[in-house]
C-alpha cells in the first residue's frame, strides 16, 4: 500500500517538473540573418553603371574606306596650254582661298592680252571719234549720219573690249606680275583647304587637250565613309541612318555619322550597292584613303533594358549583375542577355528596372563574398 503511493507521489513530481520546464521555456532562437557590407576601403573604388530601356537595335557591319566629300573639294583643270614656270604649294599644304598655285607661261594668254590690248585702244579711238563728230554736228560740220556711224562704232568697239575682258574674267583674269607680254597665266586656289592631289611640277609643258586636274584642294572638314552593302542588306538601309565608323590608325576612337547617300545601282560583277556615310573631322585626324570599318545601328521595334559589358559577371555558364541599393543592400541578379550591339547589351530580368544601379568595376569581388553566404 505504501509503494504504491510512493510511486503515485513520484509520478505527480515528475509530471509537475516537466510542466514547469515546458512553461518557463524562452523563445526559440533563428539564425541571425547573413549579410555583406561593401568595405569603404573597397566602395571608394567601385563604380556604377544605371541601367535604361532601348529600342532594342541591330547592327550591320562593313568593311570600308575614308574618301574626300565630293561636296567639298575642288579639281583645278589647266584652261590654257603652255610651259610650267613655277608651282608654289606641295601635296599636303594648307592654302588660303586666292592663293597662288603655280604659274604657266602660254602663248595663249599672250594672244588674249593682245587682243584686250588692241580693244583698249580701238576702244579709245572710238570714243574720241564719237565726242569729235558730236562737236562738229552741233557746230554744223558734220551730219547726223556722221554722227550714227560714230556712235555704232564706239559701241562695237565697246562691245568687243567687254568680251575680250570676260574672256579673261573666265581664266582668272590674272597676269603674272612685271609680265607685258601677258604671257603669265595664274593659277589661284578656288577654295581654302589642303592641297589632297597634285600632278604638276615646274617644267612641265600642258597640251590644251589635256584632261587630267592639276591640283585636288579640300577643306577635309567632313568626309565620306565608303561601304558596300550586299543585296540582301539594301532594304535594311536609310538615309540618315546612325553610323559608327574605326580606323586601323585609331582602334579605340568611335567616329560617329550618318548616311548621307544610297547609291541605286548595284555593281554589275559584284552585285553590292554603295553607301556614303558623311563624317565630321574637324581635328583632321582621318585622312583619304584610310581602311575603315563601319558599323550601321539599326532601330529596333520594341524596348528592352539595356546596360554595358563591365556590369556583367560570368560564372558557370550563366550571366549576372550586381544590383546596388546601399553598401549593405547589394543583390546578385541572373539577367538573360538577348543580344548585344557593340559595348550595350539588351537584357531580359524580371527584378531590373530603368534607373537601377549597378555595380560595373570591382565586382567580382562582391560577387564572391554574396556567393558565399
Amino acid at each position: 500500500m505504501q509503494h504504491k503511493k510512493f510511486s503515485s507521489i513520484l509520478i505527480f513530481i515528475i509530471a509537475v517538473l516537466f510542466i514547469f520546464s515546458c512553461g518557463h521555456r524562452g523563445p526559440t532562437e533563428q539564425p541571425a540573418e547573413k549579410r555583406f557590407c561593401i568595405p569603404d576601403s573597397l566602395l571608394k573604388n567601385v563604380t556604377f553603371d544605371t541601367i535604361h530601356t532601348a529600342p532594342n537595335n541591330s547592327i550591320l557591319s562593313f568593311s570600308g574606306k575614308i574618301t574626300f566629300n565630293e561636296d567639298r573639294v575642288s579639281r583645278i583643270y589647266p584652261l590654257v596650254s603652255g610651259h610650267v614656270k613655277e608651282v608654289k604649294v606641295s601635296l599636303g599644304d594648307f592654302v588660303e582661298k586666292g592663293k597662288t598655285l603655280a604659274v604657266i607661261e602660254s602663248s595663249d594668254m599672250a594672244n588674249y592680252y593682245n587682243e584686250y590690248n588692241s580693244s583698249q585702244a580701238e576702244l579709245t579711238i572710238a570714243r574720241k571719234n564719237l565726242e569729235v563728230t558730236g562737236n562738229m554736228r552741233s557746230s554744223g560740220v558734220s551730219s547726223e549720219k556722221d554722227y550714227l556711224i560714230a556712235q555704232n562704232d564706239y559701241q562695237k568697239a565697246l562691245s568687243e573690249n567687254k568680251r575680250i575682258s570676260e574672256v579673261l574674267k573666265i581664266y582668272g583674269s590674272t597676269f603674272a606680275p612685271n609680265d607685258s607680254t601677258g604671257s603669265g597665266y595664274i593659277i589661284k586656289a578656288p577654295i581654302s583647304g589642303f592641297v589632297v592631289d597634285k600632278n604638276v611640277t615646274a617644267g612641265m609643258d600642258l597640251r590644251a587637250d589635256a584632261n587630267d586636274n592639276l591640283f585636288t584642294i579640300s577643306d577635309l572638314k567632313e568626309l565620306w565613309a565608303i561601304a558596300n552593302v550586299y543585296e540582301t542588306d539594301i532594304s535594311k538601309i536609310r538615309v540618315g541612318s546612325n553610323a559608327e565608323v574605326v580606323t586601323l590608325s585609331y582602334p579605340d576612337k568611335k567616329y560617329k555619322g550618318k548616311v548621307d547617300r544610297i547609291s541605286n545601282v548595284l555593281d554589275p560583277d559584284t552585285k553590292v550597292m554603295s553607301i556614303k556615310i558623311r563624317l565630321d573631322n574637324k581635328d583632321f585626324t582621318l585622312k583619304p584613303g584610310m581602311y575603315a570599318h563601319i558599323s550601321l545601328l539599326l532601330p529596333g521595334d520594341k524596348k528592352m533594358l539595356t546596360l554595358k559589358s563591365n556590369s556583367i559577371i560570368f560564372d558557370d555558364s550563366y550571366t549576372y549583375v550586381l544590383r546596388f541599393n546601399g553598401k549593405c543592400k547589394v543583390s546578385i541578379q541572373k539577367i538573360n542577355i538577348f543580344k548585344s550591339v557593340n559595348d550595350l547589351n539588351f537584357v531580359e530580368c524580371d527584378s531590373l528596372h530603368d534607373g537601377n544601379l549597378l555595380v560595373s568595376r570591382n565586382g567580382l569581388y562582391i560577387f564572391t563574398a554574396l556567393k558565399g553566404l
